[in-house]
């Protein structure tokens, strides 16, 4: 109890500490779905109907009762990264019955990199992977115990996960093929009725979404896109299975795949069942996705991290069996020491890579740049700004601002569209009658138009940004 307090609190200084050095986002989707939540709490409608509800909503209700569009969605990712280090123990004691094994999954779980950089980027995956091992681990015990309350309580968090990810549909897949096959060959435990209410809980929202909302023709178009942007190379590269395992080598995570050999190969079934369970999904996708020749867009850890964490258990497990140094001995306690010191060392070295690789997507100068607007939207509420859009890097500005309602974009990002702004002629008649006092702009064909101008005034400049004020 008091190894898992002083690990929880470690967790704490650790985010802290990435936190002030201004590790705030892994990409421009953060403040997407950020505004895609203020605009369903804000005004009831939503900017994308691609996006699954569970984070729009919860983010949407913290707005409510917190309204700060930087703060808000990172205190509520930091708590779902706080609740996945014992949720991935309590899979560990699931799995093992081990209590060594227990309190490492614990220790590890707080050093993750993975885990650590989705709880300070504010994205709905940390809220996946929190769902997905308990899961996992409720799926665990009811296979261990038969305790009917595991199996419906499994159910209903996977139920939860298929509303905050699409994997969370083929997690769904994967446990109910599970069920159906311990129905088949062991109806005893397990009846008709249950199997079908446990489907029915399972399924009802994937059917109710995708008859709702989802457009099959989307989807093609959607794939299609995918397919278009990255070459084989890329694709190859990018596919889940090829990132899990080249991912978790780095970090050394992929030492726990030893161990999963050795459960699988001389556990009894319903520990292959739980590794299918675990892992099954992750081929799924992988194959689908070579299939279709498409891959993900983003950071491609992102997709893998939750099977990352589903992997912690059997890394600990590994680090823990002394059956692979010298058994009982004085040196083999030091080799496996020191073997989960490099472990941890890993975990931290990756940490710092991928701030370092991250620190373009939301650099302080967009926040200050943000403070600096809000301030001028407080002194006339009316205010209307317009801001450059030709690229998604604007969406950090109206987070940072507080206030996106009082923005205009210029044009439509990553296309040629008609900007509101020409690239010339006379500023103060382009805007006419628009409202428009304050103008935000970062590339130089536009800031070289501006500077040049009579008609505005520069008030400053943060990193690439350039504000601007009409004059009287």
């Amino acid at each position: 109890m008091i190894s898992g307090v002083v690990l929880l609190a470690l967790a704490v200084c650790l985010h802290l500490f990435f936190y002030s050095r201004g590790f705030y986002s892994i990409g421009w989707d953060e403040s997407g779905r950020t505004l895609d939540a203020y605009q369903w709490a804000a005004h009831g409608t939503i900017l994308s109907g691609a996006w699954l509800p569970f984070y729009r909503v919860l983010i949407g209700l913290g707005l409510k009762v917190f309204p700060d569009l930087f703060l808000t969605p990172r205190i509520l990712t930091f708590l779902f990264g706080l609740a996945s280090i014992p949720a991935g123990a309590w899979l560990a004691r699931e799995l093992f019955q081990n209590r060594k094994t227990t309190l490492l999954t614990l220790a590890l779980s707080t050093f993750f990199s993975q885990r650590l950089a989705l709880s300070l980027a504010p994205l709905s995956d940390i809220m996946f992977i929190f769902v997905s091992l308990v899961t996992i681990a409720l799926f665990t015990r009811w296979l261990r115990t038969y305790d009917r309350s595991a199996l419906w309580a499994s159910a209903l968090f996977c139920a939860l996960a298929s509303t905050v990810r699409f994997e969370g549909w083929i997690f769904g897949c994967a446990i109910f093929l599970i069920a159906a096959g311990h129905y088949r060959f062991a109806p005893a435990r397990l009846q008709r009725k249950d199997l079908l209410l446990f489907g029915l809980i399972l399924f009802s929202f994937p059917v109710v979404w995708t008859v709702s909302t989802f457009s099959p023709a989307t989807a093609v178009l959607a794939v299609v896109a995918d397919a278009r942007q990255y070459s084989l190379r890329e694709i190859l590269r990018k596919n889940p299975l090829v990132e899990f395992v080249l991912t978790n080598a780095f970090t050394l995570n992929l030492i726990g795949m030893v161990a999963v050999l050795r459960f699988t190969r001389t556990g009894a079934w319903r520990d292959r069942a739980v590794v299918a369970a675990s892992f099954a999904p992750l081929v799924a996708m992988s194959l689908g996705l070579l299939l279709m020749r498409s891959a993900q867009t983003g950071a491609s850890w992102r997709m893998i991290a939750v099977w990352s964490m589903l992997l912690m258990p059997f890394t600990a497990r590994f680090l823990t069996d002394s059956s692979w140094l010298l058994a009982g001995s004085r040196t083999g306690k030091v080799l496996a020491s020191t073997a989960i010191v490099v472990v941890l060392s890993a975990f931290l070295y990756d940490t710092f890579r991928i701030e370092r690789n991250s620190a373009q997507w939301f650099p302080e100068s967009d926040r200050q740049a943000g403070r600096y607007l809000s301030d001028l939207i407080a002194a006339n509420p009316d205010t209307r700004i317009l801001i450059e859009s030709s690229r998604y890097f604007f969406l950090n500005i109206l987070v940072a601002s507080q206030h996106p309602d009082a923005f205009v974009r210029n044009s439509v990002p990553n296309q040629q569209s008609v900007p509101v702004l020409p690239r010339e002629g006379s500023v103060r008649n382009a805007l006419a009658n628009q409202g428009i006092r304050f103008l935000v702009f970062r590339g130089d064909d536009y800031k070289s138009l501006l500077n040049q101008s009579l008609e505005v005034a520069r008030l400053g400049d943060f990193g690439p940004w350039s504000i601007y004020k009409m004059a009287p």
